[in-house]
């Protein structure tokens, strides 16, 4: 059996197995498994995602990707780790300590369909450092974090090509138009797994006169994340800060909206600001053209990312194959 037919019989099946062997996974965990499988381990997905790498994947064989995960969001490093898995190249991971078990057990379900692909994926022990990755020599580290992180990470992996995603965010413009099925398809972009993640909706640009009440009302759907205590202490905080310091604010019950310019808000809070006309969205947007992920002006399907839509924008299998193929 080829690399390739390996590589789409076994993840396409892992997606069956997603749905079989996790039932206990709790709502966020299903949602992000869910996603994964539907997306990325579609046999059509597979095949697009090898595409980026064909022709080059010998080249690549016996080269180690190093990968810093992030743990804002259940099993978020994934597509990581299946980018590098179909350039042919090794892979080492530390796991976020908030992310530590979808992933391995992921792999673990590998293993069985594969142990070709499940010995070239090792983990790092949970306590250890995200320097212990220099210890097997790396050819290139994949990182996903704060800019504050990534420029700390160039500093402790000198002389290794790093590929740092930093501090993003994505934006939603409405019309005032939009139908109640709609809101609450922006509801669960701002709000499922607690907004964080930088394809969450976290700034609104809004058109002056609109209403907000619809907004909140769909919002309730999600309304369970406040049960969370990180989340609702996070509103309760900013609620009083906001509060003593005499700024306006939109309570939303469980949440809360500020109209201000920062695109970067508290957990539990959205930002927005009004638009008069197109060229005050266009604005904004070439303001903020390197710190957006994306821009939506459908719902829904924030969290639901396809298979080539990189983070950053960056082709993450081209820009491996690209730093892999310089190094000795």
């Amino acid at each position: 059996m080829s690399f390739e037919e390996n590589f789409i019989k076994s993840f396409s099946r892992l997606a069956v197995l997603l749905r079989d062997r996790f039932p206990k996974a709790d709502y966020m965990q299903r949602r992000a498994l869910t996603a994964i499988a539907e997306e990325y381990l579609t046999e059509a997905a597979l095949k697009r995602l090898l595409s980026f790498s064909d022709g080059k994947r010998e080249m690549l064989k016996g080269k180690t990707v190093g990968i810093i995960m992030a743990g804002n969001i259940p099993a978020v490093g994934f597509h990581d780790l299946l980018s590098s898995l179909s350039t042919g190249a090794n892979v080492v991971v530390k796991l976020s300590s908030k992310d530590r078990y979808l992933i391995p057990a992921m792999m673990e379900e590998i293993k069985n369909l594969s142990t070709d692909i499940y010995n070239r994926v090792k983990f790092l022990p949970l306590e250890s450092p995200a320097t212990e990755l220099n210890s097997y020599k790396p050819d290139v580290i994949l990182f996903s974090g704060s800019d504050e992180n990534k420029a700390m990470l160039s500093s402790e992996f000198k002389g290794v090509p790093l590929i740092a995603r930093g501090s993003r965010f994505s934006c939603g413009v409405l019309t005032g138009k939009e139908s109640e099925e709609e809101l609450e398809g922006l509801a669960e972009d701002m709000f499922l797994y607690c907004g964080l993640g930088c394809r969450s909706i976290s700034y609104l640009l809004i058109p002056k006169g609109f209403d907000f009440k619809p907004l909140i009302k769909a919002a309730q759907k999600m309304k369970m994340v406040s049960e969370i205590s990180a989340f609702a202490n996070s509103v309760i905080r900013q609620r009083a800060l906001l509060t003593m310091e005499g700024e306006e604010f939109i309570e939303g019950g469980f949440f809360i909206m500020r109209n201000t310019p920062s695109v970067f808000p508290q957990m539990g809070c959205v930002n927005f600001s009004f638009y008069e006309s197109k060229e005050d969205v266009e604005k904004f947007c070439k303001q903020h053209a390197e710190q957006i992920q994306k821009i939506f002006t459908k719902f829904g399907i924030a969290q639901r990312p396809k298979i080539d839509e990189w983070m950053d924008g960056i082709n993450t299998v081209n820009e491996l194959w690209q730093r892999l193929s310089n190094t000795k």
